[in-house]
């Protein structure tokens, strides 16, 4: 094993090419709070910058993948709360942010159900596998509270405006079918399959050819905010600057040689 970080809130290890983050407060419900804020903010500031870093997994131990925002702690802060507010966003916002914009491929496992912000943290991964049981619950509404943890941007490009606004204004509570028609999640498996299904891809995903994701992901994460003109030139200049890789060299000769390539992150 290349690492391991023991948090109050969560797990990270990393092996073998794979990040490995598990919340672990399940008697609470793995909840957002302000520790957990601080410490995912300072560990994707770290794996995000790790070169052996090559693919991450999200995952959660106990039967919920996350309740969402720790409402024990808001109702504490009266009015000291919007103060609050900011400075978890501060640092969940910015964590969020760098975990869609890191070149290695994000592959959340989701065993439970899932609620308020945790949403978005779900939804920012690339690749959602979840469970044939799980919901997944827009809470915000339902507390007077308005969106937040990147939740009108993850959501909504992987649903759409329309049905994420209604999803929001609703209060929806959605099954793991719905879901998948949706687009908002990638794979539905049975209960007990779930991390293992996720572990499989993420660890697939790790031996790839890293910098072409990160080019993939960041290409998709510009389109809607592009003209057709300009994202055709900026797909240029990405198969440009990947086609100068060593995976991408190892890539065509192995074709050319009708053999699996061995990609090395690079």
């Amino acid at each position: 094993m290349d690492l391991a970080i023991s948090t109050k809130t969560f797990d990270c290890t990393i092996d073998d090419g794979l990040a490995h983050i598990v919340l672990n407060q399940p008697d609470r419900g793995n909840p957002i709070d302000g520790e957990f804020c601080r410490e995912f903010n300072l560990c994707i500031a770290e794996i995000s910058e790790r070169t052996d870093v090559r693919s991450v997994l999200l995952s959660a131990r106990g039967r919920l993948f996350s309740v969402g925002g720790d409402l024990v702690s808001l109702v504490k802060q009266g009015d000291a709360l919007p103060r609050t507010i900011k400075a978890w966003t501060a640092d969940l916002h910015a964590a969020i942010a760098r975990m869609v914009r890191m070149r290695a491929p994000v592959v959340a496992s989701v065993s439970g159900n899932v609620a308020g912000g945790s949403v978005s943290l779900m939804a920012a991964a690339d690749l959602v596998v979840i469970a044939e049981s799980a919901r997944i619950s827009s809470a915000f509404a339902k507390i007077g509270f308005s969106p937040d943890s990147g939740s009108t941007t993850t959501v909504t490009r992987r649903i759409g405006v329309a049905r994420a606004r209604r999803f929001f204004l609703l209060g929806e509570t959605l099954d793991a079918k719905t879901a998948l028609s949706l687009g908002l999640v990638d794979f539905v498996v049975p209960d007990g399959a779930v991390q293992g299904e996720a572990e499989r891809m993420a660890r697939e995903l790790a031996a790839g050819p890293t910098e072409a994701y990160g080019a993939i992901k960041r290409l998709f994460s510009q389109t809607l905010d592009r003209s057709l003109e300009s994202q055709l030139e900026e797909e240029a200049q990405t198969l440009a600057a990947t086609s100068r890789t060593a995976d991408a060299r190892e890539g065509v000769k192995a074709f050319v040689e009708k053999r699996k390539p061995v990609f090395a992150g690079r």
